[in-house]
């Protein structure tokens, strides 16, 4: 099946996280290419975004990725605190899908945890793209989809793993 949409997660995947604070208080800058990424593939996918979250919900998460200007090019999310259901459990992934209005093995998950954004997408019967960063260490038994060191690196890996539609 084609790749319909396509979920990221939040901190260091699109906006830098800073840690031990909550949404609120980070000053919400996106990471390099985020901004051209995402509107490369908007016209082609539907975006979503699935965060772990302890105290932010849906609401906060919305508020921190307009402050970082990306929420016109997300068309759905799902924070585990207000879904009740955190990564890795496929659930969430499920959830996502449900909200982005596409079937489930039409998605993938881009995100910098192994542990969770890679395990719980493999888990949900997904591709897992995972974006290393500088000092990421290997975790045995979680083999990603594939591996960029640059979301940049996302779009050109996208067309030639799922062309589109006519050039195939």
């Amino acid at each position: 099946m084609p790749i319909r949409g396509i979920f990221f997660d939040a901190g260091n995947t699109l906006v830098v996280e800073e840690p031990g604070k909550h949404l609120w208080e980070m000053a919400i800058t996106p990471i390099p290419d985020a901004l051209e990424v995402l509107t490369a593939l908007k016209p082609h996918f539907r975006l979503g975004v699935i965060s772990n979250t302890v105290g932010s919900g849906d609401a906060e998460l919305v508020q921190a990725l307009e402050k970082a200007g990306i929420r016109p090019l997300i068309d759905a999310l799902v924070t585990s605190r207000d879904f009740g259901v955190a990564k890795p459990d496929p659930a969430i992934y499920a959830e996502g899908a449900r909200r982005l209005g596409v079937p489930l093995d039409a998605t993938l998950m881009v995100g910098d945890r192994l542990d969770t954004d890679v395990a719980g997408a493999l888990r949900a019967g997904i591709p897992a793209i995972w974006l290393r960063h500088a000092g990421a260490i290997l975790i045995p038994g979680i083999a990603p989809t594939h591996v960029i060191d640059r979301l940049a690196e996302l779009p050109a890996w996208l067309d030639a793993t799922y062309p589109p539609k006519g050039t195939g």
